[in-house]
Parts: structure tokens; C-alpha cells; sequence
């Protein structure tokens, strides 16, 4: 796992819809969200470099890469980071949402 952030995290429990490349569609723990990508809970195991997209509450399929994955936790870096505006909506919105 990285020590190294570029970004900072904001922590929270969520569910998001989660899809690598050629696989099912699933329902996903997030842990944490930045700007430039989250930690989550796949229900699949994953390997550095996988293509993935998320899918948050009031955007498109937000698309990007496994940086790291340990064990069933996983960090993502999106393609395209957030601007800090939609940053804190779309935080906003998933703290209102369960945990999975």
C-alpha cells in the first residue's frame, strides 16, 4: 500500500457500483474518496493495472486504474481527477448512501 498520497482522502463508509474491464457489474464497500482516486472492497480479486469504472450517485461511470491491491482492498486512481467542487458534492451525496 502507498504511504504517499497525492491527494487528501476523505474517509466514509459507502456503497458504489463498481465494474472491471469485462467483468460483472457489483455493489462495492468504499472506504475512502480524493480527488485522484478511493480505497474500496472488491468483491473480486484484483491485480496493479486493471481497468475499472465507478459509477457515483449523479455522475457518469467515472473510469480508472488499480494502483494497488492487498488481500479484498484495492486502491484506485482515476483517469481524470475530480474538481474539488464535484469532489465535495459527490462526497456529499455518499455519505448519505449504506454502507454495503
Amino acid at each position: 500500500m502507498p504511504t504517499q498520497r497525492r491527494n487528501e482522502r476523505i474517509a466514509m463508509t459507502c456503497e458504489v457500483d463498481f465494474k472491471r474491464h469485462g467483468d460483472a457489474r457489483y455493489k462495492v464497500e468504499l472506504f475512502d474518496l480524493s480527488a485522484s482516486g478511493c480505497c474500496l472492497s472488491p468483491p473480486v480479486r484484483l491485480e496493479a493495472g486493471d481497468v475499472v469504472s465507478l459509477r457515483f450517485p449523479g455522475l457518469a461511470a467515472v473510469h480508472g486504474a488499480v494502483a494497488w491491491a492487498q488481500g479484498w482492498r484495492a486502491g484506485i486512481v482515476f483517469d481524470r481527477p475530480f474538481h474539488p467542487a464535484v469532489l465535495a458534492d459527490v462526497a456529499d451525496r455518499l455519505r448519505q448512501r449504506p454502507a454495503a
